[in-house]
């Protein structure tokens, strides 16, 4: 499980330091045919990316970087089974008070 609010339509810089530290050549990834291949295989990640608008749909899905950005690089380790929940809309006034709710349902209805 990843947290992951979303900062400046990205992921923080911690974030970012610490995949910079996990992604190392011959540890998690190779190059051993000339073509890069993770390491890091039959792993499930949950990612849990928090906002302030909406991103995964409407005007502002073209400024969601997070999401697509940690699926490649997750996905260039070898982790390609990935589940996003997204809680949205938190700085919203007409949304901010369902964001968790509707959060939390759609974790509810994934069967673990």
């Amino acid at each position: 499980m990843i947290g992951v609010p979303v900062y400046n339509f990205g992921i923080p810089a911690v974030l970012k330091g610490w995949i910079d530290q996990v992604a190392r050549a011959g540890a998690t990834f190779t190059y051993g045919d000339g073509t890069p291949k993770g390491l890091v295989i039959n792993k499930k990640v949950y990612l849990s990316i928090a906002s302030g608008a909406v991103f995964s749909e409407g005007p502002y899905k073209a400024y969601d970087f997070s999401e697509p950005y940690l699926r490649a690089v997750l996905g260039f380790l070898g982790m390609t089974d990935i589940t996003v929940f997204r809680v949205e809309g938190t700085a919203i006034p007409d949304l901010a008070e369902g964001a968790l709710p509707k959060a939390l349902a759609s974790v509810e209805e994934f069967a673990f």
